[in-house]
């Protein structure tokens, strides 16, 4: 049995723990981009583009919610006109057959 033990050791002596190595890569990764990160927001004028940035984005959004919003009322009022188109026609159809 300690032969077989030795040689996983031997074994593993040699090589990188796969393991290992992910979460290495990973933290080193999460450490880069938070540097980066920081190193843009501590421009002020970076700053400021980033601030504009997502203020532009909220107002296409807002834009786009405003645009759909009209197009529901519209679609409604159209659906509207035509049920009541049906319920004029039905009618007369109803009357006619009396």
């Amino acid at each position: 049995m300690s032969d077989d033990n030795q040689k996983k050791q031997d074994d593993q002596k040699d090589g990188v723990n796969p393991v290992a190595a992910v979460v290495t890569g990973a933290v080193v990764g999460a450490a880069a981009v938070g540097i980066a990160g920081a190193a843009v927001m501590a421009n002020d004028d970076n700053r400021k583009k980033v601030e504009e940035a997502i203020d532009e984005a909220k107002d296409n959004v807002n834009d786009m919610k405003k645009d759909v919003d009209e197009k529901i009322v519209e679609g409604q009022e159209k659906v509207n006109e035509v049920v009541t188109a049906v319920k004029n026609s039905t009618q007369d159809e109803v009357k006619d057959t009396k």
